[in-house]
């Protein structure tokens, strides 16, 4: 009962301190081999253009799994919550956290449909014994169909105190320069009238944002939203160095962002988790690259194309 009236309290005063250990990751198209009727997603099925068999998807499975459980070498500790982007369904989450060694973690699903044509969402899983969820909703766009904002209320079950965590992956680039930036400005937009009332109700809420932003820290709508919010974008040293999460041609870019409120961006870090079987030779432009699950049609075998990143609070043990 006492738990109980003190988040009831810490909800009404937005105050705390949280030192969550986060990862977040696009798994790129973590499909199931069903076709489900109301989605796109016939490619990855057996008999679609990537001939995706149980095989196949299982290995992708226990890839993700093996990354969550080693990035314990990263945060100190199994990450409290996993943010995941690209996932297709429920079902997929259910199996990566009962039929894998995740399974003796005990994570919980938070996940939600969305309106993408090829039915990819963003998802959470979190470690009830660290966290217990208050609530969650999707942030939707009106003007077009995209992938959701998924936001969820976290209680610290070691202090108490509440998280905002909102779970991003913000409308793609496509080969016309430019032609998405409105899409992704809307996003922007949307967070931000959606960020103001939050703030205007609880002026020490501590907030993050992490996901595939599908830009670098430096793009109009990143910057003006962290203006707009008063938010820290943890990642912006990082990508001034030239580090990146994805490469393209050659690059790296650092579309994979972590975005905090300055009071937990004081107290929290980010990082990009590298392993080495994560990654390929970059024969094309030398160097290394992210080892996707396919090249085309050709199965490739790893998890990815994104490198997952992680945010770290400043007593993680």
């Amino acid at each position: 009962m006492r738990r109980v009236i003190v988040a009831i309290m810490m909800i009404i005063l937005g105050v705390g301190t949280v030192h969550a250990q986060i990862m977040f990751w696009n798994v790129e198209n973590f499909f199931d081999t069903y076709d489900d009727p109301k989605t796109a997603d016939e490619d990855f099925t057996q008999s679609g253009r990537y001939h995706l068999t149980k095989k196949k998807y299982q290995d992708k499975r226990n890839l993700i799994a093996k990354t969550i459980l080693a990035s314990a070498d990263s945060l100190g500790t199994l990450p409290h919550i996993i943010a995941l982007a690209e996932v297709e369904n429920k079902r997929v989450l259910t199996d990566l956290i009962q039929n894998t060694p995740l399974a003796k973690v005990g994570y919980k699903i938070v996940h939600k449909d969305s309106r993408d044509a090829r039915g990819i969402d963003v998802a959470l899983l979190y470690n009830p014994f660290e966290y217990a969820l208050i609530d969650s909703c999707l942030l939707t766009v009106s003007q077009f169909a995209t992938r959701d904002v998924l936001y969820c209320q976290l209680l610290s079950m070691r202090d108490s105190s509440l998280l905002h965590l909102f779970v991003n992956h913000w409308p793609s680039k496509r080969a016309t320069a430019g032609s998405t930036d409105v899409r992704r400005e809307a996003v922007s937009r949307l967070l931000s009238d959606f960020l103001g009332r939050l703030i205007a109700s609880q002026p020490q809420a501590s907030i993050l944002l992490v996901g595939d932003f599908n830009d670098d820290p430096g793009s109009n709508a990143i910057t003006q939203l962290c203006a707009e919010a008063g938010l820290v974008n943890l990642s912006e040293p990082l990508w001034k160095k030239g580090l990146g999460t994805i490469r393209y041609h050659g690059k790296w870019e650092l579309i994979d962002q972590a975005i905090a409120s300055e009071a937990l961006a004081n107290e929290t870090t980010y990082s990009i988790f590298a392993p080495d079987y994560l990654l390929e030779e970059d024969k094309a432009y030398l160097g290394v690259k992210p080892r996707r699950t396919f090249i085309g049609p050709r199965y490739n075998a790893g998890a990815s194309d994104h490198l997952p990143i992680t945010t770290s609070g400043s007593n993680a043990n």
